[in-house]
């Protein structure tokens, strides 16, 4: 996946669209939000792309597992 800068998205934003490429969006650094399309290049469907991105997400995390396993239930518990 690659990181971009939300002016740059925003000023490409037909093109980014267009693309079947998962993006992270930042401002000054910090992720802001993502872009994922309905379907990756491989013809995957979103959850598959939104698995992949967790996955990468979490590896990414400085959080301990029992912490990040509090924060999914509370988001879950808030539905």
């Amino acid at each position: 996946m690659r990181s971009i800068g939300i002016r740059a998205f925003r000023d490409a934003a037909t093109k980014h669209l267009a693309s079947h490429e998962p993006l992270e969006i930042q401002r000054h650094g910090h992720t802001v939000g993502y872009y994922i399309p309905v379907r990756d290049t491989a013809g995957r469907p979103p959850l598959a792309v939104l698995a992949a991105l967790l996955d990468e997400a979490i590896d990414q995390s400085d959080l301990p597992q029992d912490e990040l396993v509090a924060l999914l239930a509370d988001a879950r518990s808030r539905r």
